[in-house]
Protein backbone atom coordinates (compact mmCIF):
# COMPACT_ATOMS: atom_id res chain seq x y z
CA UNK A 1 0.00 0.00 0.00
CA UNK A 2 -0.97 2.50 -0.85
CA UNK A 3 -1.34 5.52 -3.05
CA UNK A 4 -4.87 6.43 -2.20
CA UNK A 5 -4.39 8.04 1.63
CA UNK A 6 -2.64 11.18 1.03
CA UNK A 7 -3.90 12.53 3.63
CA UNK A 8 -2.28 9.91 6.14
CA UNK A 9 0.57 10.46 4.39
CA UNK A 10 0.35 14.08 5.14
CA UNK A 11 0.11 13.90 8.90
CA UNK A 12 3.36 11.28 8.59
CA UNK A 13 5.11 14.02 6.90
CA UNK A 14 4.16 16.79 9.20
CA UNK A 15 4.97 14.29 12.25
CA UNK A 16 8.07 13.97 11.52
CA UNK A 17 -4.16 -21.55 -7.08
CA UNK A 18 -5.00 -24.10 -6.30
CA UNK A 19 -8.40 -22.27 -6.90
CA UNK A 20 -10.25 -22.86 -4.00
CA UNK A 21 -11.54 -20.24 -2.20
CA UNK A 22 -10.73 -19.46 1.09
CA UNK A 23 -13.50 -19.78 3.72
CA UNK A 24 -15.07 -17.94 6.08
CA UNK A 25 -13.62 -18.26 9.31
CA UNK A 26 -14.20 -21.21 11.39
CA UNK A 27 -13.77 -18.51 14.78
CA UNK A 28 -14.06 -14.71 14.87
CA UNK A 29 -12.39 -13.54 18.37
CA UNK A 30 -14.19 -10.69 19.76
CA UNK A 31 -13.06 -8.12 21.88
CA UNK A 32 -14.00 -5.67 24.77
CA UNK A 33 -14.01 -1.88 25.12
CA UNK A 34 -11.73 -1.93 28.52
CA UNK A 35 -8.43 -2.32 27.24
CA UNK A 36 -5.15 -0.99 28.87
CA UNK A 37 -3.28 1.97 27.26
CA UNK A 38 -0.38 0.27 25.35
CA UNK A 39 3.17 0.63 27.30
CA UNK A 40 5.40 2.35 25.71
CA UNK A 41 8.60 0.68 23.98
CA UNK A 42 12.01 1.60 23.92
CA UNK A 43 14.72 0.92 21.46
CA UNK A 44 17.93 1.38 20.40
CA UNK A 45 19.64 1.70 17.04
CA UNK A 46 22.77 -0.29 17.00
CA UNK A 47 23.26 0.93 12.95
CA UNK A 48 21.81 1.88 9.72
CA UNK A 49 23.08 0.06 6.38
CA UNK A 50 22.61 0.88 2.65
CA UNK A 51 19.01 -0.24 1.34
CA UNK A 52 18.23 -0.33 -1.80
CA UNK A 53 16.20 2.88 -2.94
CA UNK A 54 14.31 1.41 -5.91
CA UNK A 55 12.61 -0.78 -3.20
CA UNK A 56 8.84 0.17 -2.39
CA UNK A 57 9.18 -1.89 0.32
CA UNK A 58 5.84 -3.97 1.28
CA UNK A 59 7.45 -6.88 2.67
CA UNK A 60 10.85 -7.99 4.79
CA UNK A 61 12.17 -11.38 5.78
CA UNK A 62 15.52 -12.22 7.60
CA UNK A 63 16.38 -15.89 6.67
CA UNK A 64 19.54 -17.39 7.06
CA UNK A 65 21.24 -13.73 7.39
CA UNK A 66 19.91 -12.75 4.07
CA UNK A 67 17.13 -9.86 3.65
CA UNK A 68 14.42 -11.07 1.70
CA UNK A 69 12.00 -8.32 0.60
CA UNK A 70 9.07 -7.88 -1.15
CA UNK A 71 8.03 -4.67 -2.97
CA UNK A 72 4.92 -3.34 -4.79
CA UNK A 73 4.05 -0.50 -7.70
CA UNK A 74 2.37 -2.46 -11.21
CA UNK A 75 5.79 -2.87 -13.14
CA UNK A 76 8.01 -2.55 -10.66
CA UNK A 77 6.58 -5.65 -8.11
CA UNK A 78 9.74 -7.67 -7.43
CA UNK A 79 11.16 -10.18 -4.67
CA UNK A 80 15.14 -9.49 -3.84
CA UNK A 81 17.43 -11.11 -2.18
CA UNK A 82 19.93 -8.82 -0.60
CA UNK A 83 23.12 -8.74 2.10
CA UNK A 84 21.96 -6.77 5.71
CA UNK A 85 24.77 -5.01 5.86
CA UNK A 86 26.42 -3.73 2.42
CA UNK A 87 22.69 -3.60 1.15
CA UNK A 88 24.23 -5.25 -2.01
CA UNK A 89 21.49 -7.31 -3.78
CA UNK A 90 22.56 -10.34 -4.67
CA UNK A 91 19.03 -11.79 -6.40
CA UNK A 92 16.12 -9.91 -7.87
CA UNK A 93 13.32 -11.73 -9.20
CA UNK A 94 10.82 -9.19 -10.99
CA UNK A 95 7.03 -10.30 -11.44
CA UNK A 96 6.59 -10.22 -14.90
CA UNK A 97 2.68 -9.80 -15.24
CA UNK A 98 2.75 -5.72 -15.25
CA UNK A 99 -0.92 -5.89 -13.75
CA UNK A 100 0.53 -7.06 -10.63
CA UNK A 101 0.65 -5.12 -7.59
CA UNK A 102 3.13 -7.10 -4.85
CA UNK A 103 2.60 -6.81 -1.69
CA UNK A 104 3.66 -8.45 1.84
CA UNK A 105 5.95 -12.04 1.98
CA UNK A 106 6.86 -14.33 4.18
CA UNK A 107 8.76 -17.81 4.49
CA UNK A 108 7.40 -20.69 6.57
CA UNK A 109 9.05 -23.74 5.72
CA UNK A 110 10.33 -24.19 2.40
CA UNK A 111 7.94 -22.35 0.67
CA UNK A 112 7.48 -18.19 0.22
CA UNK A 113 3.71 -17.13 -0.13
CA UNK A 114 3.37 -13.11 -1.61
CA UNK A 115 0.65 -11.20 -1.37
CA UNK A 116 -0.80 -9.11 -3.76
CA UNK A 117 -2.34 -5.38 -3.11
CA UNK A 118 -6.10 -5.91 -5.03
CA UNK A 119 -5.35 -8.46 -6.87
CA UNK A 120 -6.47 -11.03 -4.81
CA UNK A 121 -3.71 -13.62 -5.67
CA UNK A 122 -1.20 -15.34 -3.42
CA UNK A 123 1.86 -16.22 -5.05
CA UNK A 124 3.74 -19.55 -2.85
CA UNK A 125 7.01 -19.98 -4.48
CA UNK A 126 9.50 -22.99 -3.82
CA UNK A 127 12.07 -21.13 -1.22
CA UNK A 128 15.08 -22.87 -3.69
CA UNK A 129 13.75 -21.31 -6.83
CA UNK A 130 11.64 -17.61 -7.22
CA UNK A 131 12.08 -17.53 -10.58
CA UNK A 132 7.92 -18.39 -10.84
CA UNK A 133 5.29 -19.59 -8.43
CA UNK A 134 5.21 -23.27 -8.09
CA UNK A 135 1.17 -22.65 -6.88
CA UNK A 136 -1.27 -19.66 -6.32
CA UNK A 137 -4.45 -19.11 -3.69
CA UNK A 138 -6.91 -16.43 -3.98
CA UNK A 139 -7.55 -14.21 -1.55
CA UNK A 140 -10.52 -12.27 -0.71
CA UNK A 141 -9.48 -8.99 0.44
CA UNK A 142 -6.98 -6.57 -0.20
CA UNK A 143 -3.17 -7.96 0.39
CA UNK A 144 -0.79 -5.74 2.99
CA UNK A 145 1.45 -7.66 5.76
CA UNK A 146 2.27 -11.20 6.49
CA UNK A 147 4.04 -12.98 8.90
CA UNK A 148 3.66 -16.56 10.28
CA UNK A 149 3.57 -18.09 14.07
CA UNK A 150 5.50 -21.31 12.99
CA UNK A 151 2.27 -22.79 12.13
CA UNK A 152 -0.19 -20.35 10.73
CA UNK A 153 0.58 -17.68 8.20
CA UNK A 154 -0.67 -14.29 9.60
CA UNK A 155 -2.30 -11.69 7.22
CA UNK A 156 -3.07 -8.25 7.39
CA UNK A 157 -5.76 -6.09 5.08
CA UNK A 158 -5.25 -2.72 5.92
CA UNK A 159 -9.29 -2.44 6.08
CA UNK A 160 -10.73 -0.01 9.28
CA UNK A 161 -11.73 -3.18 10.96
CA UNK A 162 -8.24 -3.71 12.06
CA UNK A 163 -8.62 -7.61 11.05
CA UNK A 164 -5.92 -9.89 11.14
CA UNK A 165 -6.31 -13.53 9.59
CA UNK A 166 -4.89 -16.58 10.98
CA UNK A 167 -4.69 -18.73 7.46
CA UNK A 168 -3.63 -22.52 7.08
CA UNK A 169 -0.56 -22.33 4.44
CA UNK A 170 -1.42 -25.42 2.86
CA UNK A 171 -4.71 -24.70 1.47
CA UNK A 172 -5.06 -21.11 2.82
CA UNK A 173 -8.68 -21.19 4.25
CA UNK A 174 -8.73 -18.71 7.08
CA UNK A 175 -9.05 -20.58 10.62
CA UNK A 176 -9.44 -17.55 12.91
CA UNK A 177 -9.68 -13.48 12.69
CA UNK A 178 -8.79 -11.12 15.34
CA UNK A 179 -9.06 -7.38 15.06
CA UNK A 180 -6.39 -5.53 16.49
CA UNK A 181 -8.03 -3.46 18.65
CA UNK A 182 -6.33 -0.27 21.67
CA UNK A 183 -7.63 1.69 23.98
CA UNK A 184 -9.25 3.54 21.94
CA UNK A 185 -10.93 1.38 19.38
CA UNK A 186 -9.87 -0.37 16.41
CA UNK A 187 -6.69 0.17 14.68
CA UNK A 188 -6.97 0.73 11.21
CA UNK A 189 -4.16 0.59 8.33
CA UNK A 190 -2.52 -2.50 9.67
CA UNK A 191 0.40 -3.37 7.56
CA UNK A 192 3.69 -4.93 7.41
CA UNK A 193 4.25 -7.89 10.33
CA UNK A 194 6.65 -9.75 11.99
CA UNK A 195 5.99 -12.62 14.79
CA UNK A 196 8.64 -11.82 17.51
CA UNK A 197 9.06 -13.85 20.80
CA UNK A 198 5.25 -14.55 20.46
CA UNK A 199 3.46 -11.26 19.80
CA UNK A 200 2.95 -9.61 16.13
CA UNK A 201 4.68 -6.27 15.52
CA UNK A 202 2.72 -3.93 13.06
CA UNK A 203 3.58 -1.04 10.91
CA UNK A 204 0.65 1.25 11.40
CA UNK A 205 1.00 2.51 7.21
CA UNK A 206 1.32 6.51 7.36
CA UNK A 207 2.45 6.61 10.83
CA UNK A 208 5.99 6.63 12.45
CA UNK A 209 5.37 4.00 14.68
CA UNK A 210 4.95 0.05 15.59
CA UNK A 211 2.67 -1.64 17.51
CA UNK A 212 2.87 -4.86 20.03
CA UNK A 213 0.00 -6.88 18.84
CA UNK A 214 -1.56 -9.92 20.92
CA UNK A 215 -2.57 -12.29 18.90
CA UNK A 216 -4.45 -13.90 20.95
CA UNK A 217 -7.29 -11.29 21.15
CA UNK A 218 -5.87 -8.55 18.85
CA UNK A 219 -4.90 -6.12 21.92
CA UNK A 220 -2.31 -3.31 21.30
CA UNK A 221 0.12 -3.99 24.16
CA UNK A 222 3.11 -2.26 23.13
CA UNK A 223 3.63 0.88 20.88
CA UNK A 224 7.29 1.68 19.69
CA UNK A 225 7.44 5.34 18.48
CA UNK A 226 10.23 5.96 15.69
CA UNK A 227 10.32 9.37 15.07
CA UNK A 228 12.72 9.87 18.32
CA UNK A 229 14.86 7.08 17.64
CA UNK A 230 15.62 8.18 14.15
CA UNK A 231 15.12 11.40 14.27
CA UNK A 232 18.37 12.30 12.69
CA UNK A 233 17.15 10.42 9.72
CA UNK A 234 13.81 11.68 8.99
CA UNK A 235 15.53 15.27 9.86
CA UNK A 236 17.99 14.85 6.44
CA UNK A 237 16.06 11.89 4.46
CA UNK A 238 14.17 14.07 1.70
CA UNK A 239 10.66 12.18 0.91
CA UNK A 240 10.18 12.97 -2.80
CA UNK A 241 6.76 11.30 -2.63
CA UNK A 242 4.24 11.38 -0.10
CA UNK A 243 3.55 7.32 0.20
CA UNK A 244 7.38 6.81 0.76
CA UNK A 245 6.41 5.73 4.22
CA UNK A 246 8.15 3.27 7.06
CA UNK A 247 6.90 -0.02 6.16
CA UNK A 248 9.06 -3.36 6.68
CA UNK A 249 9.63 -4.64 10.48
CA UNK A 250 12.42 -7.88 9.99
CA UNK A 251 13.83 -10.07 13.25
CA UNK A 252 17.08 -12.18 12.84
CA UNK A 253 16.88 -14.62 16.15
CA UNK A 254 20.06 -15.51 16.09
CA UNK A 255 21.34 -11.54 16.74
CA UNK A 256 18.16 -11.05 18.36
CA UNK A 257 18.04 -7.27 15.88
CA UNK A 258 15.12 -6.01 14.64
CA UNK A 259 15.50 -4.56 11.41
CA UNK A 260 13.33 -1.72 9.99
CA UNK A 261 13.20 0.37 6.67
CA UNK A 262 10.80 2.39 4.50
CA UNK A 263 9.47 2.69 1.00
CA UNK A 264 12.15 3.56 -0.94
CA UNK A 265 14.23 4.45 1.73
CA UNK A 266 18.26 4.79 1.16
CA UNK A 267 19.02 3.34 4.97
CA UNK A 268 17.90 -0.55 6.47
CA UNK A 269 18.14 0.56 10.38
CA UNK A 270 18.98 -2.33 13.15
CA UNK A 271 17.55 -2.07 16.76
CA UNK A 272 17.23 -3.94 19.69
CA UNK A 273 14.34 -3.51 21.88
CA UNK A 274 15.26 -1.96 25.48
Amino acid sequence: MKKNFALVSLVYLLSCNNNESATTADETVSTGNRIAMPKVLQASVMAAYPHDTAAFTEGLFVHNGKLYEGTGEKKQSFIQISDIKTGKVEKKYPIKDSTIFGEGINIIGDKLYQLTYQNHIVYVYNLNDLNKPIQTFPWQSEGWGMTNNGTELIISDGQSSGNLYFVNPADFKIKRIVQVVDNMGPVNYVNELEYIHGSIYANVWGSTYILQIDPSNGHVIGKLETASILSSFYNSYTIKEMDNVLNGIAYDSSSKSMYITGKRWPKLFELKLN
